[in-house]
């Protein structure tokens, strides 16, 4: 599999994790995507916020998710199934950055796999 690309934390109010990634642990906000999304910077990590309705994404609240990229979603998400995760959705979803799908590892760990669109 391949390394983790993208660190999301998903968020019921968005402005106000801003306000608190921004002055309590010194990021910056880089750049938005729409009204929902935000890319955070600090030295070395980047982070993804991004605002939610209660129950979507991740269904006990807001949450933290590892993406891990990929070339292929297609043979990943097989990957996935075939060692015991469960997808959440049957196929990719767009994202700003290209496609991605959620999965459960087999203790029920909330990830996603994610593949860049080619530029």
């Amino acid at each position: 599999m391949k390394e983790i690309c993208v660190q999301t934390i998903y968020v019921t109010d968005l402005t106000q994790a801003l306000d608190f990634y921004t002055q309590a642990l010194g990021y910056e906000v880089k750049a938005r995507y729409g009204a929902c999304i935000a890319q955070l910077h600090t030295q070395g990590a980047t982070l993804i916020v991004q605002e939610i309705e209660s129950g979507q994404a991740c269904p006990d609240g807001p949450c933290t998710v590892l993406a891990f990229q990929t070339d292929n979603i297609a043979e990943s998400m097989a990957q996935v199934v075939s060692a015991g995760g469960t997808l959440m959705t049957d196929k990719p979803q767009p994202c700003p950055v290209g496609v991605y799908v959620a999965f459960k590892d087999p203790v029920g760990v909330l990830h996603e796999l994610l593949q860049f669109k080619n530029e």
